[in-house]
């Protein structure tokens, strides 16, 4: 399973992943390293540096990386 989480890169959002990783699935991590920090996401997750705002990218993100759930983490939604 892939699941994109938003957020990914925040203290709760980087452990969630941590979790994810650590149970088999496939994680990608979607944030805009506002208030997140790229060295907090695992070198196993991948990271789409970018605004859950910007709907072309997060389409992009779910149909190439074929994401079957989502995890949202963000602060500041748009």
């Amino acid at each position: 399973m892939t699941i994109l989480v938003t957020g990914g890169a925040g203290y709760i959002g980087s452990h969630m992943v941590l979790e994810l990783l650590g149970s088999g699935e496939r994680v990608v991590v979607l944030d805009n390293l506002t208030t997140g920090f790229r060295w907090a996401v695992p070198e196993a997750a991948e990271l789409v540096i970018g605004d859950i705002g910007d709907q072309d990218l997060v389409r992009r993100v779910l149909r190439d990386r074929r994401v079957d759930a989502i995890i949202h983490f963000a602060v500041n939604c748009r």
